[in-house]
This record gives C-alpha cells, sequence and structure tokens, in this order.
C-alpha cells in the first residue's frame, strides 16, 4: 500500500490552521490511503529552532520584520499574563489532534528535516498559506524539495495567502514549481499566479475542510449548550465595525453575542459580549453548529459558515491584498453579497437568510472534482 506525507502548517495555535490539517488526512484515510502529517514545525511554533539555512527566500521589509518581532512577543505575552487559560487551551488543541490526526516525528528544524529518510512514496503540501511571500522563513519544504527525486510530489489546495506576486520572485517561484508533479491551489488568483508565473495549468480545488460534509464534522464537534440563540463573532483583530455590526444585529434581533478569541489574550470587556478564550478545535466547531448569525474576517471561518449552512457576513478591510481567498471563496458558491468592506453600510436584517440548496449543490460538485484530482494524481 502506498503511504503519504503530507506537510502543511500545524500546531500554530489556530483554528483554521488545526481543521485544514485534519481535514486532509483525515479525507485521505476515509478514501483508503495510508498517510500522516510530516510534523516539521511552523517557523511560528515557539519550539522551532531557526537558522541560516531557513532564513527567507524574498527579502522582508523593516516594516514586515518589527511587526513579526512585535507578534511573537505578544503570543509570549499572552501566554505569559493568562497561563490557566493557555493551559487549557494548549491541552485541547493537543488533545484534538492526538485523538483524530497521525504524524511523524516533529522536525525542529530545517536542517532535521532535510537530514531525515522519509519512508513516503507520496508526498503532499498544502493546504494553508504555504506559498506566502511574507511568511518569515524558507518556503522550499513547502514545495517538497526534501522529498526523494523518485517520489510523487502533489500540492493540494496550496495558496500563496495573497493577490499578486511581485515579478523580482518569478524566476525563484519558477524553479520551485518545477520540483512538483501536480498542482492544485484553492483560490482562482492561485491559478492565474502560477500561469503567469510558470506557464504551468494549475486545478482549482477546495480548502480541505470543504472535502468534508457537515455530518462529517459533527462526528468530531463538542456541542455548545446554548438555550439562547446568539450571534458568533470570530475575528482575528479587534474591529470597530464588526463590534458595531454585532450589537446592531443584536438590537434587532435580541441575540446574544458571543466572540471566539483568536488566543487566551484578555479582550476588552464588554457587557453585551460573552467572549471565550479556551476552546480547541472540537469546541470551536460545537460553538459553529449552533450559531444563529455569524460575522467573521477569517478565511475558514466563513468556510465554517457555509459548512454549518449559517446566515453570515465575512468583513475584509479595503486597503488589504489578502482578500482574494475570501472573494474567490464566496464567488465559486454565488455569495459575492456576503463580503463586506469596512465601513460599508450594514446589511438590512431582512437579507440575513441565506437558501443554501444551490450552495451546497456547488460545493457537492467541487468536492467531487477536488477528490478526483486527488485520487488522480495519487494513483497516477
Amino acid at each position: 500500500m502506498k503511504k503519504i506525507g503530507i506537510i502543511t502548517i500545524l500546531n500554530v495555535n489556530n483554528y483554521g490552521a488545526e481543521l485544514q490539517a485534519f481535514a486532509l488526512h483525515h479525507k485521505l484515510k476515509l478514501l483508503g490511503y495510508q498517510n500522516e502529517i510530516i510534523n516539521y514545525l511552523f517557523y511560528k511554533n515557539p519550539k522551532y529552532r531557526n537558522e541560516l539555512k531557513a532564513k527567507p527566500l524574498f527579502k522582508q521589509t523593516p516594516i514586515s520584520k518589527l511587526k513579526e518581532f512585535v507578534l511573537k512577543w505578544i503570543d509570549k505575552y499572552s501566554i505569559f499574563t493568562n497561563p490557566g487559560i493557555a493551559k487549557v487551551r494548549a491541552k485541547r488543541f493537543s488533545e484534538f489532534h492526538g485523538m483524530y490526526t497521525k504524524t511523524s516525528k516533529v522536525y525542529h528544524s530545517y536542517s532535521e528535516l532535510y537530514d531525515a529518510t522519509h519512508d513516503y512514496d507520496t508526498f503532499i503540501v498544502g493546504s494553508d498559506q504555504v506559498w506566502n511571500p511574507n511568511n518569515h522563513t524558507n518556503l522550499e519544504p513547502y514545495y517538497l524539495t526534501f522529498a526523494p527525486e523518485k517520489a510523487k510530489k502533489i500540492s493540494y489546495a496550496s495558496s500563496f495567502g495573497v493577490g499578486s506576486i511581485s515579478k523580482a520572485y518569478h524566476q525563484t517561484y519558477k524553479g520551485l514549481f518545477n520540483n512538483l508533479d501536480f498542482i492544485s491551489t484553492r483560490e482562482v488568483d492561485g491559478v492565474k499566479l502560477i500561469k503567469d508565473i510558470t506557464g504551468k495549468d494549475a486545478i482549482h480545488v477546495v480548502d480541505p475542510t470543504l472535502l468534508l460534509t457537515k455530518q462529517e464534522w459533527e462526528t468530531i464537534l463538542v456541542p455548545y449548550e446554548s438555550s439562547e440563540p446568539y450571534i458568533l463573532m470570530f475575528v482575528f483583530k479587534n474591529s470597530k465595525y464588526v463590534l458595531d455590526l454585532a450589537l446592531h444585529l443584536q438590537k434587532q434581533t435580541g441575540y446574544k453575542i458571543i466572540r471566539v478569541c483568536k488566543n487566551e489574550m484578555r479582550v476588552e470587556p464588554d457587557s453585551k459580549i460573552i467572549n471565550i478564550r479556551d476552546m480547541g478545535p472540537r469546541e470551536f466547531l460545537g460553538l459553529y453548529q449552533k450559531a444563529a448569525i455569524v460575522l467573521t474576517t477569517s478565511f475558514h471561518g466563513s468556510i465554517f459558515s457555509l459548512i454549518f449552512e449559517k446566515p453570515f457576513y465575512t468583513i475584509t478591510p479595503g486597503s488589504k491584498n489578502n482578500n482574494s481567498r475570501q472573494q474567490s471563496l464566496l464567488t465559486m458558491v454565488g455569495l459575492e453579497d456576503r463580503l463586506i468592506e469596512e465601513g460599508a453600510p450594514f446589511p438590512d436584517i431582512r437579507d440575513m437568510e441565506i437558501s443554501y440548496e444551490k450552495v451546497k449543490s456547488i460545493l457537492e460538485h467541487k468536492r467531487v472534482d477536488s477528490i478526483q484530482f486527488l485520487q488522480e494524481a495519487i494513483n497516477k
């Protein structure tokens, strides 16, 4: 039997990253493939050991370097000042992967990964933003350059995370793509970028989380107990616009507001909002399952709104270059009107409901096509 090794972003205390990693691994297992995740620590993991070999392929601006440094110390400060919640949260993330995800030994550094002997017949990279030029690390592992030359190399739903790539980087990217035998990406913009950079035809597939149905996700979630309907806020950064929108909807519906926080960091108190800081991936899914309305700034926040068939809005800052992920997703299912830029007039509550029959049909069609790509690439 073929054995598959997957490399992706894992163990970064992020709901979307952990759930997409699990989803691809789990779907392959359901399809009958022996597979595991190659546990190469992402550079943001506190146990990752940085080296000269792992320095970024692309030049990082001083502002980007400063931002990365500040975010690193904010994460440390968050854990230090909230040790009890951080411990519960970490335990839930760890238990989730312990229960559902098969992983290899841990590779703490670039050298450890490249010095190891990997006994997989097929290697898959993806999903998530593994090809983002703004990542402060060497992207070569995410083009499977550590894999044996004769092994099959596939990208599944890998993402650049941005809508455009500087031409100064095209030659480097072109060389990296030559190492892959089969290429797919999760954004339409990604297909175009790959064609422009390499001349190769990439396949558009769905994010791994969409490979699993609502019913399959419901088998692993922890139900959230609530006798009252609630508006779920899932935002990465505090946004006055999203908060005001939530309060606006609360005034019209009478629903309570629950905010699932990015990490264990304390969020400003508000008597009208319940802040939850200690959930793991399974609890996160349970919170989505019961939500009456969802407001999110997250790509995977939008995906789980679709999976659980929720009335939702995805809010994006108009100035960002990484809105292509949400745009591609919502255009695919015909819900572009669910994408709102900060500062836009609030939507009418009468337009809140979504008829999901057409959406479900589109997603099922894309799911079948995406699974077909995986099976053909693996078995060819």
